[in-house]
């Protein structure tokens, strides 16, 4: 039984990045909010990245550029050098002093707040480092109910699925694909993440009728308001695709609007 398949009532939502709307994304205040918005079983997406000294810390971009301070590649960053970053202040001095926070520690939230995280695996070149890792420390702590993985690297899936077959695997695609049914199974993946410009190309019956769960990545409401004013309603197609039961999950970097299609679509 595929444990991501959902039905109208029981779909899931998501916070990419977190709440990354409303806090600095990637930080134990953006998934702190997204629980807020959310409430308990939220998902929030996240993005794994190696520090030089082997800690796992969750931070989207290969520097730190970006979203801290700091300057410089992750992986060639000590834990000790990345804790001492400000990884909040670039959002709003309101979050000053927020860090890069460590695999470990938002896992210790999930487990107190009921969060789901989905681990986009940003080393695609190191499977022979990071899967070992990733399976001694889900048995460590026990933690495979808090967890999915996402990635690109559909081979990359394909080993993360046969070293820890007890975490849901969620493939990422840009393209439309002729056959994702087929590349579902190849890589053995649950869920494959569909672009919303393709969605109406037919591709999650394609999954559903196949046994694998679809997401949906719906882009924020300020993204949608200009197409809202010609006439074109993004979120009430995504309503409207709930209700069919063409999604098991929908996500977005604002959960409060994923709680909102949610609820309209449950009516």
């Amino acid at each position: 039984m595929n444990p991501l398949l959902m039905t109208p009532e029981t779909i899931r939502i998501a916070g990419h990045r977190g709440h990354s709307a409303g806090a600095p994304e990637n930080t134990i205040a953006a998934f702190r909010k997204a629980r807020e918005f959310g409430g308990h079983g939220i998902t929030c997406e996240t993005d794994l990245a190696l520090t030089s000294d082997g800690e796992f810390v969750l931070i989207h971009d290969e520097t730190v550029d970006r979203t801290t301070n700091g300057h410089g590649l992750v992986r060639d960053m000590s834990y000790a050098d990345l804790a001492k970053l400000d990884a909040g202040r670039w959002f709003g001095e309101a979050f000053a002093g927020e860090r890069v926070p460590r695999l470990t520690d938002a896992l210790q939230l999930a487990r107190e707040l009921g969060i789901i995280y989905q681990l986009e695996l940003k080393i695609y070149d190191r499977d022979d480092v990071i899967l070992p890792k990733l399976r001694a420390l889900i048995d460590e702590l026990g933690c495979a109910d808090l967890l999915q993985f996402s990635s690109f690297d559909f081979v990359q899936l394909r080993a993360l699925k046969k070293a820890i077959p007890e975490v849901p695997t969620v493939g990422l695609s840009h393209s439309r694909l002729i056959d994702p049914a087929a590349i579902a199974r190849e890589a053995n993946v649950d869920a494959i993440n569909l672009e919303i410009q393709h969605f109406p190309s037919g591709e999650a019956h394609q999954l559903h009728d196949a046994g694998f769960a679809v997401f949906l990545h719906v882009p924020r409401p300020e993204r949608l308001e200009k197409l809202k004013s010609y006439g074109v309603d993004v979120e009430a197609q995504a309503v409207r695709w709930v209700r069919e039961g063409q999604l098991d999950q929908i996500i977005s970097d604002d959960v409060a609007q994923m709680a909102r299609i949610r609820n309209e679509a449950r009516g």
